[in-house]
């Protein structure tokens, strides 16, 4: 095939290539046409001679005369997220990944016109921090005309970031895109920070497992002394548990069960013996229905530990401390409903796994020994996202600075006079 050069012409401020390539049509075969393409300089100035403008032409058609352009990088990115990369690949991950990854693309990419309108292989690191910066204008808009807070968090718009760069590394692992990843460099617009995320203490625990009944009881005993995940300890079946330890085999969301979330989280989780026997007297308590799932809902399923929150914990959390009634329940008796505030908030699920880890290092096991427990692939993630600063802890290593130093305020030399 012989070299082309491309017919250059002007329209208005714009310069403008045409030129031929093979293009990928929905059927999925090649046919060559004729494509027009805007140069990246205006009309005017030193760009007013087809000479002064062919640079840049032959920078767009020197991929496709050397033969190195794939006819599949012609099909738009949205194509490519439907066809490809959504079958491919990401239909193979977790199903709470799926269900994540459909939700950023359903939410905020598929409706972009960078998506439908341009081909993968003229996606540009532009198009790209173009597109952040007006996800996050918009949301900021749209949150404002709500009356509430600024839009979406940072890690919000790291997760999109992270979700399109995912797309183009899997074009390119296809060898459908021979070019970098356009994705790497952007900068991540001004945005909210994200809400500290929050671990309960162990007096929060106490006083939380005091005013619950089964199986609420051992669902939250369970969630505190091991650390699971919400899915994992919906997963737990009873030949999992053998009087000293946990196996992590299953994690289940919604209903269905797959593998835990990675190759470590699959892993024994030593079982202390409070726990243990809470888990044999609830193993009594179901009698000859304990098979299977060891928190069961009442077809004998795995019990949906959401609706066990939201229907028996909360009301439990949330009761008058006047009459002792769930919110709920409560009725005009002679006074107004007053919340007992002696009790814990409901904060979710991993709140105890983020607790487990703080409690531990408040007690001081080794940080090794309790990214084991939690089963994470590196440390760091369990010192900088799991174990939360405590005030207590930070008084009473203040307080211990002041003894180390040893400094006696009674010997200070008293001021006489103001001091500039």
């Amino acid at each position: 095939m012989r070299e082309q050069k491309g017919y250059l012409f002007h329209k208005g401020q714009s310069w403008f290539c045409r030129y031929c390539d093979d293009v990928l049509q929905p059927d999925g075969t090649v046919k060559r046409k004729l494509v027009c393409k805007k140069l990246a300089v205006q009309y005017g100035g030193v760009y007013r001679t087809k000479a002064s403008v062919r640079p840049f032409a032959q920078e767009i058609l020197a991929p496709i005369n050397r033969g190195a352009v794939n006819p599949a990088s012609t099909q738009t990115v949205a194509e490519f997220v439907e066809k490809i990369y959504f079958p491919q690949y990401v239909e193979g991950l977790r199903p709470v990944t799926r269900k994540g990854y459909r939700m950023i693309w359903d939410k905020y990419l598929k409706s972009r016109r960078e998506m439908s309108k341009l081909a993968l292989r003229d996606f540009h690191t532009i198009h790209g921090q173009q597109l952040l910066n007006d996800i996050a204008r918009q949301a900021r808009e749209a949150a404002l005309s709500k009356k509430r807070n600024a839009g979406l968090s940072k890690n919000s718009l790291k997760h999109i970031k992270s979700f399109l760069s995912g797309v183009f590394a899997e074009a390119k692992r296809l060898d459908v895109l021979n070019a970098f990843n356009p994705m790497q460099g952007i900068k991540i617009p001004e945005a909210r920070e994200e809400e500290e995320t929050y671990a309960y203490s162990l007096d929060e625990v106490k006083r939380m497992l005091a005013v619950l009944k089964e199986p609420a009881w051992t669902v939250v005993l369970t969630a505190a002394l091991t650390g699971l995940r919400k899915g994992e300890i919906r997963g737990l079946h009873w030949e999992d548990f053998d009087g000293k330890e946990l196996s992590v085999r299953r994690s289940v969301w919604n209903s269905i069960a797959s593998e835990p979330k990675t190759k470590r989280s699959k892993a024994h989780i030593p079982v202390v013996k409070q726990l243990s026997d809470a888990l044999e007297a609830h193993r009594q308590h179901m009698g000859k229905l304990a098979v299977g799932p060891i928190f069961q809902a009442g077809n004998g399923s795995h019990l949906n530990l959401e609706n066990l929150a939201r229907r028996v914990i909360v009301p439990a959390l949330s009761r008058c401390a006047v009459c002792r009634k769930a919110a709920s329940e409560h009725m005009p008796e002679g006074h107004v409903f007053q919340l007992d505030k002696s009790l814990p908030r409901w904060h979710g699920w991993h709140a105890f796994r983020r607790g487990l880890a703080t409690n531990l290092h408040q007690l001081g096991v080794a940080d090794k020994t309790i990214q084991a427990i939690l089963r994470h692939g590196n440390v760091g993630l369990t010192l900088n996202v799991y174990i939360k600063s405590v005030s207590e802890s930070q008084v009473s290593a203040m307080d211990t600075l002041s003894e180390k130093l040893g400094i006696c305020t009674d010997l200070a030399t008293p001021s006489k006079g103001p001091v500039n």
